[in-house]
């Protein structure tokens, strides 16, 4: 499965699956789309040793990064993860840029200068550089409503496992 789905619905469904002799591997695709045009995704997998064994080759023809991330759900649990952790780092960057304009600092020397130091991320040379600081944002490159699901996945992940993602939760509301 290389959609991104609650872990907890992936788990169930792969008992489903297992009570009908059938084995289920969690795939969950990350990075952008000129990098699934390239072949180059990043793939997170949730599956057991022996079939992450036979499915890896099957995967490397669309990603070249592809982690076995652990058991069933563990995917999703990486893909959703990483997701959270893009998305409240963008919404980090759109606020310095507000901070660094209305402080008197053009928004890409101080993205320029925060890239030589620890803020240094993909997020800050791809969404920083190239959206935030241009303030140009294209249409449909990834719509909101994918990211508010993602986002309310993590929500509902951290929930689960006793953890208060403040952050996230913030982004959700």
């Amino acid at each position: 499965d290389l959609s991104t789905s609650p872990a907890l619905l992936t788990r169930e469904l792969a008992g489903k699956f297992a009570e009908r002799g059938v084995e289920f591997a969690d795939a969950p695709v990350m990075r952008t789309r000129a990098a699934a045009e390239a072949g180059s995704l990043a793939v997170p997998v949730g599956a057991s040793d022996p079939l992450f064994a036979r499915i890896q080759p099957l995967i490397a023809c669309f990603a070249s990064d592809i982690t076995h991330a652990g058991d069933i759900g563990a995917g999703q649990v990486v893909k959703i993860l990483n997701n959270m952790v893009l998305y409240e780092t963008v919404l980090a960057l759109a606020e310095a840029r507000a901070i660094g304009v209305r402080a008197g600092v053009d928004p890409e020397r101080l993205f320029q200068a925060m890239s030589t130091g620890s803020a240094d991320s993909f997020a800050l040379r791809n969404h920083g550089l190239k959206a935030i600081v241009p303030q140009v944002f294209p249409e449909r490159a990834f719509p909101v409503s994918y990211a508010k699901k993602d986002l309310e996945y993590a929500v509902d992940l951290a929930e689960s496992v006793g953890v208060d993602a403040t952050g996230a939760k913030n982004l959700v509301a």
